[in-house]
């Protein structure tokens, strides 16, 4: 009996290899948002102490001595060793641009900062060629890479649904084809699971006040 539980004890151990260092507060809720659509087990665990060489999160530790900072780093790491879908460069080239498009353009379009580092504003609702261009990509797809929710939109979805929690009078009614990518993502369970019931329902309100500034027809359509 005690071998049993012991093997029990240790094989449950194994399933949850995957510890994440993070708080709600931190960017660590995107990886727990592809964790939990992927169904990856994984262990939660407070910020610090971690091995992460500057001492934030989100930081993740897998089997084998994996350690991985950075959130974007942290999705392309466990897309490529846990996503059937990522398992060639090719498959891996197709999302890899898009988790880094948003760690490296998107983030400065949401979140604008001034030289102390502190968000001030967002250019999310300002004329600008790369909205644009995302809000004609998603008016034939509702998902970014081959018609299929991915990595790809947990990178960005995620930097694009904080913006209207932290500015409540912006106006995205322009692109209404990112308003409903907003809400689609917002709508995933795995959403509520990784950011919080009250998160999403936030989300999901914030969303259709941002866009009341554009197209009356956006409401209803989902």
């Amino acid at each position: 009996m005690a071998r049993r539980l012991i093997a029990v004890l240790l094989g449950a151990a194994a399933a949850r290899a995957v510890t994440l260092h993070g708080s709600m507060g931190s960017r660590s809720p995107l990886c727990n948002w592809y964790l939990e659509e992927r169904q990856i087990p994984y262990t939660m665990v407070a910020p610090r102490p971690s091995a992460h060489p500057f001492n934030q999160v989100p930081f993740l530790a897998d089997d084998g001595g994996v350690e991985v900072f950075e959130s974007g780093a942290i999705l392309l790491y466990l897309a490529d060793k846990y996503d059937a879908g990522c398992g060639t460069p090719e498959d891996r080239a197709k999302h890899a641009k898009w988790v880094v498009w948003a760690n490296a353009a998107l983030d400065p379009i949401c979140f604008v900062e001034n030289d102390r580092g502190q968000v001030v504003g967002t250019k999310l609702d300002q004329p600008g060629r790369a909205v644009n261009v995302l809000d004609e990509l998603l008016e034939s797809s509702g998902c970014l890479v081959d018609g299929a929710f991915s990595v790809s939109d947990v990178a960005v979805a995620s930097y694009l649904n904080y913006v209207p929690l932290f500015f409540p009078s912006v106006n995205l009614g322009n692109t209404p084809n990112v308003c409903r990518y907003m809400k689609r993502c917002a709508e995933r369970p795995a959403f509520a699971a990784a950011f919080g019931d009250a998160h999403s329902a936030a989300v999901l309100k914030a969303v259709d006040r941002a866009a009341q500034g554009g197209d009356k027809k956006l409401f209803g359509i989902f």
